[in-house]
């Protein structure tokens, strides 16, 4: 059947599909489409599926593709923001807020508050807590291959626990050294007690 202009039907009239000749092609929409709409600026679909999404131009861009999203560089390995296919996320900064779970944080430092607050670091250097101003104060842990533990006051070292070589030493800089068991406890040595350069005064030497 070939229809040309101005060709009328009556109410009850019908045209099947098979008696049309030249046949436009007409894609058939796969089941996931369903319900999609688009206007001049916006796309509204359930679902949308394709290789790349890219918003922005040049550097300035966002993008997503089988590689992951990433921001800041048009390729993938340069992006100073960007997420792996299996979960990897790099950055050059944030601020997280919550719980951090992990088996293992590696990083240059760690602390618990700003530069200009009393804080808690642990670095390679060590672990170290500071005061407001920056000074150490309180703890501080040397991991450096002679290690030690010292006490700090406003940047002064008070006095601290070290190794060096083969040997242990429990110093004070400011004040004296208080050994105390509880009140029913005592205090033992064992071993060799080498005395040659103490002066021992307020006890009564025992012998045997």
């Amino acid at each position: 059947m070939y229809l040309g202009r101005n060709v009328k039907m009556g109410p009850y009239a019908s045209i099947s599909w098979d008696q049309v000749a030249n046949q436009p092609f007409i894609p058939r929409l796969p089941d996931y489409i369903q319900s999609t709409y688009i206007n001049s600026t916006q796309i509204f679909s359930p679902n949308i599926y394709g290789g790349t999404i890219a918003i922005g131009s040049g550097n300035n861009i966002f993008k997503a593709d089988t590689r992951g999203i990433y921001l800041g560089h048009n390729a993938f390995e340069n992006a100073n923001f960007k997420v792996s296919m299996d979960g990897k996320l790099t950055a050059v900064n944030g601020m997280f807020s919550g719980t951090i779970d992990g088996s293992t944080i590696t990083g240059g430092t760690i602390r618990t508050a700003g530069a200009n607050a009393d804080r808690i670091e642990l670095s390679r250097n060590g672990f170290n807590s500071y005061n407001l101003w920056g000074e150490k104060n309180g703890v501080s842990v040397d991991s450096g291959n002679f290690s030690s533990l010292d006490f700090y006051y406003r940047g002064e070292k008070r006095g601290g626990l070290s190794q060096a070589a083969a040997n242990i030493s429990l110093q004070s800089t400011m004040g004296d050294v208080i050994v105390q068991a509880s009140t029913y406890g005592k205090t033992q040595f064992r071993g060799t007690v080498d005395f040659t350069d103490a002066k021992v005064k307020g006890m009564t030497a025992v012998f045997g």
